[in-house]
């Protein structure tokens, strides 16, 4: 009986033993089973993060290339604009610069742009002159004669407006209207003979600008006569004792015609100081006779000869441009 009570307890242990041992494998299964299983998650984890990070790589690379080709090309185009706009302004330079000669030594210096004319299409101002006038041209010889004493010579003055309208950069049509007064004298017989005249006189001239501050003048002046008479001396006769008032008519033709010309300063802005020259062609007293023309003393005449009598002026002028 013990035998066999044993035999059962042994073949329950054995039992008890092989059941405990297969519970022992299947958790170190399940066990290594899981460990293998995170670790492999671990490594696709890790192989993701690894490929995340590689494109990113990527693409932060062809950003950073397709930046920098974006500023090369914005670089390129700024570049080749400004070479065009050097290219155009040497090129516009080359074209207005007149030609050099021959064996010139080379400018290295930088080609300035020509200096701009800012003044405007029409201008006018006012112009006034001292003047000195001598006649001339004389049939007789006045010099010559001993009763003459020199040849009508004085001084006068003029004011007036000028207009400037512009033909092209640096030349002006510049006409003005004048209005001038002068007296000549001489003598005759020791007795003075002064002729006076008022004028308006129109000179119609071309303005040429030198160096944007100098600049010349000519072109034809029209002369019309306002008011001229002759103040000639009373004659004394001590025999009698008495003075004798002239009886001479002497008077200046109503038009006359010259050439002008004259050269100028601008001195500040606006404001300009002339020389002008002017020569009368035509005679002053065409119509003015002597006695040895007059069968009966009637009508213009004079005791001196005034036939050819022609005027000159020497003139000293400031003038200044309100527009």
């Amino acid at each position: 009986m013990n035998k066999i009570w044993t035999l059962i307890a042994s073949t329950m242990l054995v039992a008890s033993i092989s059941f405990a041992q297969d519970d022992f494998d299947s958790d170190y299964a399940n066990q290594a089973e899981e460990q293998y299983t995170e670790q492999e998650q671990a490594e696709i984890q890790a192989e993701d993060q690894a490929s995340d990070a590689s494109e990113e790589e990527e693409s932060n690379e062809a950003s950073s290339i397709q930046n920098n080709n974006q500023v090369t090309n914005q670089t390129n185009i700024q570049q080749a604009n400004q070479v065009n706009i050097q290219n155009n302004y040497y090129a516009q330079g080359e074209a207005n610069k007149a030609p050099e000669p021959a064996n010139t030594e080379e400018d290295n210096s930088a080609q300035e742009p020509a200096p701009r004319n800012d003044t405007p299409f029409f201008g006018f101002g006012l112009r006034t002159a001292f003047d000195y006038g001598r006649m001339y041209g004389f049939k007789e010889d006045l010099d010559n004669d001993s009763d003459i004493s020199g040849i009508p010579s004085g001084i006068g003055f003029e004011a007036g407006v000028m207009f400037r309208i512009q033909m092209i950069p640096n030349l002006y049509f510049a006409p003005e209207v004048n209005f001038a007064y002068i007296s000549t004298e001489h003598e005759y017989l020791k007795h003075k003979r002064e002729y006076k005249s008022i004028d308006m006189e129109i000179p119609l001239l071309m303005r040429g600008v030198v160096a944007d501050r100098f600049y010349v003048t000519a072109g034809p002046q029209l002369n019309f006569s306002l008011s001229s008479e002759a103040d000639i001396e009373p004659i004394e006769n001590s025999v009698l004792d008495k003075t004798f008032a002239s009886a001479e008519k002497i008077e200046q033709t109503s038009f006359g015609f010259g050439i002008a010309a004259g050269i100028g300063i601008n001195i500040v802005q606006g404001l300009f100081f002339d020389l002008r020259y002017y020569m009368g062609i035509t005679e002053l007293y065409p119509d003015v006779k002597t006695l040895d023309d007059m069968d009966i003393a009637e009508g213009d005449f004079s005791l001196v000869d005034m036939s050819g009598a022609r005027m000159m002026k020497f003139k000293v002028g400031i003038s200044y441009w309100f527009l």
